[in-house]
């Protein structure tokens, strides 16, 4: 059953996001352009509109490491959607190297018309045949993330306001006024001895 939230709407059941994005991951019958999107959806909480946006540039493969940027920050992106973004990459779509179609597109997520992304209604629809609704299914994710992270660690990694950020920590049942006192308190021991 979906989990309701507060002021936000239904989140998707954390063992069906897990369960899903395990499918993403490990199911090769599916398409990898749905792997990706879904797993940078089901595991980042990035809106179907900024994932949509990404570029191939963004993407920095080096040294076995594969980084994403979010926020103000690279975060390296965990095995095996590491190399699902390869292969993305790597192997672009059939419609982008069909005839009379640049040999690449700048777009991660190329869309049927040449030089275009993808749009963010049409990823929808491609995520929603696979069972993933995508606003609960990013819902899980942001919740996810709010219990793991600060609010201003998330509203950064997210783009979202200070009060928006803090609203998702609280829903996640996080306090972090508590981690900061814990922090301070340390500092202030620690210095003193």
């Amino acid at each position: 059953m979906p989990a309701a939230v507060a002021g936000t709407g239904t989140a998707m059941d954390p063992e069906d996001r897990f369960a899903v994005l395990a499918q993403l991951l490990h199911d090769d019958t599916i398409e990898t352009t749905d792997r990706v999107a879904g797993g940078l959806l089901l595991l980042y909480a990035q809106p179907l509109s900024r994932i949509t946006a990404m570029t191939v540039d963004q993407i920095t493969r080096a040294h076995k490491v594969t980084t994403i940027p979010f926020g103000s920050d690279d975060i390296v992106v965990p095995q095996p959607l590491a190399t699902l973004l390869a292969t993305l990459i790597d192997t672009p779509p059939r419609y982008v190297a069909g005839v009379g179609a640049p040999a690449t597109s700048p777009w991660l997520f190329p869309g049927l018309l040449p030089g275009q992304p993808l749009t963010p209604a049409r990823l929808g629809d491609r995520l929603g045949t696979l069972g993933i609704d995508a606003r609960a299914g990013r819902r899980a994710a942001l919740i996810h993330l709010a219990a793991q992270l600060p609010a201003a660690v998330l509203g950064d990694l997210l783009h979202l306001t200070p009060g928006t950020a803090v609203r998702w920590v609280n829903n996640a049942g996080r306090d972090w006024s508590r981690y900061a006192a814990t922090l301070t308190t340390d500092a202030i021991t620690h210095h003193a001895e």
